[in-house]
Order: C-alpha cells, then sequence, then structure tokens
C-alpha cells in the first residue's frame, strides 16, 4: 500500500497549474511578437533548427521534476514488513492475591483494586520484558504464561475477582511454586517474582516455597496491601463476612509473613501505600537484575521510497538538460520529434504517471497512531486509527484499531474491528494469526464474565474462544502462547457446560422437590379433615393405658420417618475455616 506521511506538502502541486497557464500564456505572447516580422509560415522558415516540440518536452520534464520534488517533501512510503526487534528485558510474574479479604476497604477503593491499579502499572513499566500473570487464593492458577502480549495481560487483569478462584483462602505456597514453574530455563536472565498480597497466609509451606525459588535464581518481591488494624471484609450486600462462630471477620495485613518470604528469596518487602513509593523502589529493584536479549516480531510501519523517487528526480533533470530547444545538426538524421502523435503520446504518458502519484495520497493517521499507542494514549490512538480508515481501509488499520478499543474495554467493537481486518485483502499470514489470537482473548474474557454473573452463554463463549485459537493456530503452528490459551478455553468450556448440567439438574431437583412438597401438603390437608371428622381425643385425665401405648408407638414411628428423611439427604460440602 502507497502513501505519504507528511501529505500536507501535496497541496504544491497547486502550483503546476499555475505554471502551466503561464506557459501557454509565454507562448502566446511571443507569437504574437513574431507575427510582427511577418507571415508566421516564412518566419518559421528563417527559424533553422527551432524545435517548438523540444521546448514543450523541456518544460513538461521540468513540471514532471516540480512534482517529484514536492512528493520527496511529502515522503513517500510503500510496503509493510514484520521485522525482529531485539529489546534487553527480564523475565517477570505477577502473583495477586484474589481471597476474600482482599475486597476489605482500609485501603482505598479496596485492596484488590488497589492492587490492580498498581499491576497496570506495573505492566506499562515492564514493556521491556516477558511477563506472566498468575491469580491466586485458597489455590493458584496460571491466567498467563510468559509473554509479551502486553495487551492480553491488561484483559485478564480486570477480570481479576475472588469469583476467579473456585476454593477460597490464602495459599502463598502453592502461589510461589505455580509462579516459579512458569519461568523458562535460561539461566542469563533476571527472574522476578512479584508477590501482591495482604500476607494473611493460612497454609504452611510459603518459606520452604521461597527457598526452593531462590535456589532457581527467582527473586522474591512481596507487595503487601492493607493496613495494620485492618477492616471488615463487605459481601457486597450490606452484609460483612462471618466467621463460623457468627462473629465478624476482622483481615489485618501480615506484614512479617511478607518479610520472611522475600528476604527467604533474596527479594524486598515492600509496602503499598496511596503513593508511588513502592513503584519506584520495585523499578529500582528490577533495573538491578540481569536482562538479555529478547527477540520478538513488531509492527514495522512502511517503508521508506525517497531513494527511488529521488533517482527518478534526478534522472528527470538529467535528460532535461541533455535536451536543446534547437535541433543538434550531428542528430539530425534522427526523426524522434518528427512524428507529433508520438510525441503527443509521451506527453500524456509523462501526465499520467505525475496525475497518479498525485492520485496516491492517503492521509491515514497510523504512524501517529502507533506513536499515541505506544505512549498509553489509547482513545488519542483510536482517533488516528479511524482517520486512517476514513482514507484507504487496511487489515493493518483495522487491526490497530481494534488493539486500541480493546485497551479502552471496548470489547464488543475491538471484536467487529478485527472481522473487518480480516475481511482486507493480505498475505501476512503471521497478522492474520495474531488478529485470530486477540479475538479468541476477547471471547475468553467475555466467557470468564458470563461465568462471574451467572449468564447462560458462558459455554457458547469458549466454544467460540476455542474455535479461535484453532483458526489461529492453523496459521501460526509454532505459537505457543496461542496453544496455551486453547486448552485454557477448552477447560473452562468443558467447566461452563458441567456447570450448566449440574443446574439443569438442581432446577429438576427443586421441581421434584415442589411436587413433592405440594403432595405432602394436600396428605396432610386431607389428613387434617380426616380428623376433624373423628371424636375428639380424651382428656389428659382420660387417657387409658391402650391409649397411651398407641401414642407411644406413633412417637416413634415418627422419629424413624425423621431419621430416614436425613439418611436420604447427601451431607452437604463442609465450609471451609477459613475462606478468606
Amino acid at each position: 500500500m502507497f502513501r505519504f506521511a507528511h501529505p500536507e506538502y501535496l497541496y504544491l502541486l497547486a502550483l503546476i497549474p499555475v505554471f502551466i497557464a503561464l506557459y501557454f500564456f509565454y507562448l502566446y505572447r511571443q507569437k504574437k511578437r513574431l507575427a510582427k516580422f511577418g507571415d508566421m509560415s516564412l518566419v518559421k522558415n528563417l527559424m533553422i533548427g527551432v524545435s517548438p516540440l523540444r521546448r514543450h518536452l523541456k518544460f513538461t520534464l521540468l513540471m514532471l521534476a516540480l512534482t517529484l520534488a514536492i512528493f520527496l517533501c511529502a515522503r513517500p512510503q510503500y510496503g509493510t514488513r514484520n521485522e525482529e526487534v531485539k529489546r534487553q528485558g527480564i523475565e517477570a510474574i505477577i502473583a495477586v492475591d484474589v481471597s476474600n479479604s482482599m475486597l476489605c476497604q482500609d485501603v482505598k477503593p479496596s485492596r484488590l483494586d488497589k492492587s490492580k491499579m498498581l499491576v497496570s502499572k506495573l505492566i506499562e513499566q515492564l514493556d521491556q520484558d516477558r511477563i506472566g500473570l498468575v491469580a491466586f487464593a485458597g489455590t493458584a492458577i496460571t491466567l498467563l504464561p510468559i509473554t509479551s502480549d502486553y495487551v492480553s495481560a491488561k484483559m485478564f487483569l480486570d477480570q481479576l475477582s475472588p469469583a476467579s478462584i473456585s476454593v477460597q483462602g490464602t495459599n502463598m505456597a502453592d502461589a510461589i511454586q505455580r509462579a516459579t514453574a512458569g519461568f523458562s530455563d535460561k539461566t542469563n536472565v533476571g527472574k522476578a517474582l512479584i508477590l501482591i498480597t495482604d500476607a494473611e497466609d493460612h497454609e504452611d509451606g510459603a518459606l520452604e516455597a521461597a527457598k526452593e525459588a531462590d535456589k532457581k535464581g527467582i527473586r522474591i518481591y512481596v507487595l503487601s496491601v492493607g493496613t495494620e488494624n485492618g477492616g471488615p471484609i463487605p459481601l457486597g450486600n450490606g452484609n460483612y463476612k462471618k466467621d463460623n462462630s457468627g462473629n465478624t471477620v476482622t483481615t489485618k495485613l501480615n506484614e512479617e509473613v511478607g518479610k520472611q518470604i522475600a528476604k527467604a528469596a533474596g527479594g524486598i518487602y515492600i509496602k503499598v501505600d496511596q503513593t508511588d513509593q513502592a513503584q519506584r523502589l520495585l523499578d529500582a529493584e528490577i533495573e538491578k537484575m540481569q536482562k538479555e536479549d529478547i527477540t520478538s516480531s513488531m509492527y514495522s510501519e512502511y517503508d521508506e521510497q525517497f531513494v527511488a523517487v529521488a533517482l527518478l528526480l534526478l534522472l528527470v533533470l538529467i535528460i532535461e538538460v541533455c535536451i536543446m530547444e534547437k535541433k543538434n545538426p550531428l542528430l539530425r538524421g534522427l526523426r524522434l520529434f518528427k512524428d507529433k502523435r508520438a510525441m503527443l503520446l509521451m506527453v500524456l504518458g509523462t501526465l499520467y504517471c505525475a496525475d497518479s502519484f498525485a492520485q496516491s495520497n492517503e492521509r491515514d493517521h497510523i504512524r501517529m497512531g502507533n506513536a499515541q499507542y505506544r505512549n498509553g494514549l489509547y482513545q488519542k490512538a483510536e482517533t488516528s486509527y479511524r482517520k486512517s480508515i476514513a482514507k484507504l481501509s487496511s487489515m493493518e488499520a483495522y487491526y490497530n484499531l481494534g488493539n486500541a478499543l480493546a485497551m479502552q474495554g471496548k470489547d464488543s467493537t475491538a471484536f467487529e474491528m478485527y472481522k473487518k481486518a480480516l475481511e482486507e485483502p493480505s498475505q501476512n499470514t503471521g497478522k492474520k494469526a495474531q488478529i485470530y489470537h486477540n479475538m479468541g482473548n476477547l471471547t475468553y474474557v467475555n466467557g470468564v464474565r458470563e461465568m462471574k454473573t451467572g449468564g447462560q452463554n458462558a459455554a457458547e463463549a469458549f466454544q467460540q474462544a476455542v474455535e479461535l485459537y484453532k483458526s489461529s493456530l492453523r496459521l501460526n503452528p509454532d505459537d505457543n502462547e496461542t496453544r496455551y490459551n486453547l486448552a485454557m478455553a477448552q477447560y473452562q468450556l468443558k467447566k461452563s457446560q458441567e456447570k450448566q448440567q449440574q443446574q439443569q439438574q438442581n432446577k429438576q431437583q427443586q421441581q421434584q422437590e415442589q411436587q413433592q412438597q405440594q403432595q405432602q401438603e394436600q396428605e396432610d390437608q386431607k389428613k387434617d379433615e380426616q380428623q376433624q371428622q373423628q371424636p375428639p381425643p380424651p382428656k389428659k385425665d382420660q387417657i387409658d393405658e391402650k391409649t397411651a401405648e398407641q401414642l407411644l408407638n406413633s412417637a416413634q414411628q415418627d422419629e424413624k420417618n425423621v431419621q430416614q428423611k436425613v439418611q436420604q439427604n447427601p451431607n452437604k460440602r463442609r465450609s471451609l475455616e477459613k475462606d478468606w
């Protein structure tokens, strides 16, 4: 695709018609002056060697040279490519505590929200590094393996909540072990595990796991969120979490545990407050770590065509200088300019080429949008990409626009832009694979959101994500990140389908219980009617021995019925002693 980096210079092309008008005016004035000498046919015969066609050709070449000079100022560019860019960075995995205690609001707006804001800034600061994301509570899961895909990292970050982990509690040992397994086997690169938690550990083994991580060259930086005074855990309905005894739970920051873990793994302990002090301390520590060359494929905007146009301009100027207005006696035998039709075709062809260059002005703002995107100005980048598409649609423009929209949380619109990018003609299979990958990420996040809100479309979303990841792998089978995301989507699909089946079974069971309850009520009603028809029972002092024995037998039978009902209902799962 052809474009100009500075199309505003193309307004100078308006000078071409002005010069053409002045040129014809000059020819008109010259013709009138020659007419004063006598008959024009006689005057032409006296002007031996003068060639009007040569004059016209020289003027045409000068106009073409001026057009090319204007194009040079506008910076012509053509073609795009994917190039390998080397960066210096480390490997960093961020483990975020999503237990119920992180909902405490002793740190505003809450411990978890403060942690998510901190992680978002960390992702922006680690733009030269490879990052991963782990969530943990009573157990730990890997949300994002080590990658350079910062867009996906922010997508998964936005979905973090206590609902991300089914088993509640705070198991820091499992989080450290899960994160440790996610690092590569490379020994010449710094490895950092950033553990963000309130350090209210309910399980054993965290110190042992930290020491094992230290042996593998992994430093653990503990960022504690919370206060020593602590606070209650809101449930979202105006109530607060209570323990098994019915007392309101008060969760407090446990700094001692965090310090011990950081010390055991050669890292540091940082307490997060309302300032950016924790961010600055962590950046300074990470800067000291050993970095390696990280090769990643990045989108290079356009190839500069300055040299090609400059050479063409130089050639035109040389030809113009070599052509004289008078005929050269040495080349008198040549009849290059005798054929007026050929000359006319040459002039028209030259003008057509100049007009074709002028018509190729594409005022897309992809370069400006890319710079704004890299600086985190996603809304401005969106505007620039939309201006580009308004002039000329392309796969790159739609793809970049989709990324900018995704970073703003506009998932549905971003998905549509990715679809339009795939509709554009292109042979870049690597870019198409990345588009399918990003569409899969958006659909996967939508499925997670549906599961949290109890929506019925979670399974459909995960099924769509599976198909999109498969489409990406067909184009790029070596993409391990897409392969991992595919496995996660398949796992969530199976989980959501099981949940739907369980919900259907529960619904059927509720319907059966309602029917049984209605039948029981009807039977009880009939018994009451029958009892009303029977004679009233004897008074207490009138009960004989036989009646007393019947009442005793009836009470024993009722007790047996209650025991049978209890045995028929399975025991409910015992709740955790500490699920915060």
